[in-house]
């Protein structure tokens, strides 16, 4: 694990950014001046998913990027929406939104594995000027469905909510063995899982609990429909590397295909590892991600 980098240019930082509407956990690896990544972590994992990329060795610093990792609202040391307020696909593409206003970029590089892949797409889809390269791990786009079954996941969601209003709140005396546990039923390893459950705990004199927000694991009231999925993936003009292990998620998902033939310039890489390959084999997505990223002309900065 790397330490923190005290150079005058180069930096690994942990800082709060207040949004207009929700507190994001930032970590920036790399370069203080350099060409500005955002990247996107999973569903129910963290920031510290990117962990095992951005501190193998020092190819941040020697490609000149800027990496901001974040933790979606509702995880890791992100704040929680609000009681009232659910946790929507979009409300995370208008945080996104959010967040590259607060730093003032122009454009950037978007870096998003599974759920933060989607998020990515939605708005590289809807912002294609402010997005200059788009790299996608275990991800295109959201989960769908259809109209119609549409009224089955509302009741779904609905009936979810209720339930979970009575939940108490649980405690662990051992963080170890959550650790543990979650590794037996996990891909990854037990180093790489510790990783994802430290910074998703915190401890407190009852015992560690859950840091993410309860309600995360609660049913969509909605999806977008296919076609509305196909329109952000037909307007995506920047190039997209789509990277996808051998024994990833992806290979269950049928329409996969037609999400690719979507994309009018994509880039595909079949790596090794599960669904988790960037924290698993960190260096073959490296070696992509620097394929990609010095292939083409970068247009990315700070906004006048």
């Amino acid at each position: 694990m790397k330490e923190v980098l005290n150079t005058v240019n180069l930096c690994k930082k942990d800082y709060i950014v207040e949004l207009p509407n929700i507190d994001i956990a930032v970590q920036e690896w790399g370069c203080l001046t350099g060409k500005p990544v955002i990247a996107i972590h999973g569903w129910l994992d963290n920031l510290n998913s990117y962990n095992p990329l951005f501190s193998y060795s020092d190819w941040l610093e020697k490609n000149n990027l800027r990496v901001i990792a974040i933790d979606l609202a509702g995880h890791g040391h992100s704040s929680h929406r609000h009681s009232t307020h659910s946790y929507y696909l979009l409300e995370y593409v208008q945080d996104l939104y959010d967040l590259i206003e607060h730093f003032k970029f122009d454009k950037v590089m978007l870096l998003g594995h599974s759920m933060g892949a989607g998020i990515s797409g939605i708005f590289a889809g809807t912002f294609p000027d402010r997005v200059s390269k788009l790299m996608l791990i275990e991800g295109l786009g959201p989960m769908t469905h259809t109209e119609e079954e549409g009224l089955a996941q509302l009741a779904k969601s609905i009936t979810h909510r209720n339930r979970h209003k009575n939940r108490e709140k649980q405690y662990y005396d051992d963080l170890n063995l959550i650790i543990n546990a979650r590794a037996k039923v996990s891909e990854l390893d037990e180093e790489n899982v510790k990783l994802l459950v430290e910074r998703n705990m915190r401890k407190t004199e009852q015992g560690y609990h859950w840091r993410s927000d309860p309600r995360l694991r609660l049913p969509s009231l909605l999806y977008l429909t296919p076609k509305q999925a196909q329109a952000f993936n037909r307007n995506l003009t920047m190039p997209v590397t789509f990277l996808y292990g051998k024994q990833g998620f992806i290979h269950k998902y049928s329409f996969m295909k037609d999400r690719i033939a979507d994309c009018k310039q994509i880039i595909l890489k079949e790596l090794d590892g599960g669904h988790h390959l960037h924290m698993e084999h960190p260096k073959q997505v490296i070696e992509t991600l620097i394929e990609f990223i010095s292939g083409g002309i970068l247009d990315v900065g700070a906004r006048k």
